[in-house]
C-alpha cells in the first residue's frame, strides 16, 4: 500500500517577471462534467474492473469549485493560488459480470447503488516568467485528494473505500490579453506521472474583466486520475466538461 506519490520534480527559477503591485483574484465556477472510467479495489486482477458507466450507472454530474490567488512584487518569492473542488455523485446500476471489490464479491446481474466523493485541495506556488500582454507561469502544485466510495449490492452487502494523500505535481499556465478590452484567453494545468500512476488536471478559458474589477469566464476542464495501487486503489477515471464562473480582482 502506498499513501502518496513522490515524483522527482525539478524546477529552475530563472529571472522572473514580478507583479507591479499586490494583486488578489478570487472566483467561483460551476462545472458540468461527463464521467467515465473503471474502478478496482484491493486486487491487481483487471478482470475485477468495474465500469463506472455500464455497471454503476454514472453518466454526468455537476460541481462548484473555488479559488483565490495572490500575486506580489517580490521577485524571489513565489505567488500563491489556493483552490478547492468537491465532486460528489451517486448512481444505480446492474453489474455485467461477477467482480471482487475489496473484500466483497458482487454477482453478475446484481443491482447495485453507489456513492462517490472526490475532494481536491490545491496549493500552487508559481513564478511569473512573463507578465504583460502574454503571461507564462511555472511552478509546483501540491494536490491533496480525499476520496470515499461506497457500493451496495442487493445480494452482497456494502463495501467502502477511503483513499487520501498528497500528490506533488508540476504546474504551468499561459495566457494572452487583448489590450484595452478586458478580454483574455488562458490555460493552466498540473501533471504528474510516477510508477504506473498518473494524474492531470487542466482547464482552458475565455474571460472578460469589467472596469469595476468584476469578471466572468467560460471554459473547459478535464481531470484524469489513473491510479496503480494508490492506497490499494486501481482507478482510471475521467471528469471533463464545460464550466462558467465569476471572479473579482483587487
Amino acid at each position: 500500500m502506498r499513501r502518496s506519490l513522490i515524483p522527482v520534480l525539478f524546477m529552475a527559477v530563472p529571472t522572473c517577471a514580478a507583479a507591479d503591485v499586490l494583486g488578489v483574484r478570487a472566483g467561483a465556477n460551476y462545472w458540468n462534467y461527463d464521467i467515465s472510467g473503471t474502478a478496482r479495489y484491493q486486487t491487481r486482477d483487471s478482470s475485477n474492473d468495474i465500469d463506472i458507466n455500464n455497471d454503476l450507472g454514472y453518466d454526468d454530474g455537476s460541481s462548484g469549485y473555488y479559488y483565490i490567488s495572490l500575486e506580489h512584487p517580490l521577485p524571489f518569492l513565489p505567488n500563491v493560488r489556493l483552490s478547492y473542488t468537491n465532486i460528489d455523485e451517486d448512481a444505480s446500476g446492474r453489474l455485467s459480470r461477477t467482480v471482487l471489490f475489496g473484500n466483497t464479491t458482487f454477482f453478475i446481474n446484481e443491482d447495485v447503488s453507489s456513492q462517490f466523493e472526490l475532494k481536491q485541495t490545491d496549493v500552487t506556488l508559481y513564478y511569473e516568467l512573463l507578465d504583460n500582454v502574454v503571461s507564462l507561469d511555472l511552478g509546483l502544485n501540491g494536490k491533496y485528494i480525499d476520496s470515499k466510495a461506497r457500493i451496495t449490492g442487493s445480494l452482497s452487502g456494502t463495501e467502502n473505500t477511503d483513499i487520501s494523500g498528497w500528490v506533488p505535481m508540476a504546474y504551468a499556465g499561459v495566457g494572452a490579453d487583448l489590450p484595452l478590452t478586458g478580454l483574455g484567453v488562458s490555460a493552466d494545468g498540473s501533471y504528474v506521472k510516477y510508477e504506473g500512476s498518473s494524474f492531470y488536471d487542466f482547464s482552458i478559458r475565455a474571460s472578460y474583466t469589467t472596469p469595476w474589477h468584476l469578471g466572468v469566464d467560460v471554459g473547459y476542464r478535464k481531470i484524469k486520475l489513473d491510479l496503480d495501487d494508490f492506497d490499494d486503489s486501481f482507478t482510471d477515471v475521467e471528469f471533463d466538461g464545460p464550466y462558467a464562473g465569476a471572479y473579482i480582482t483587487f
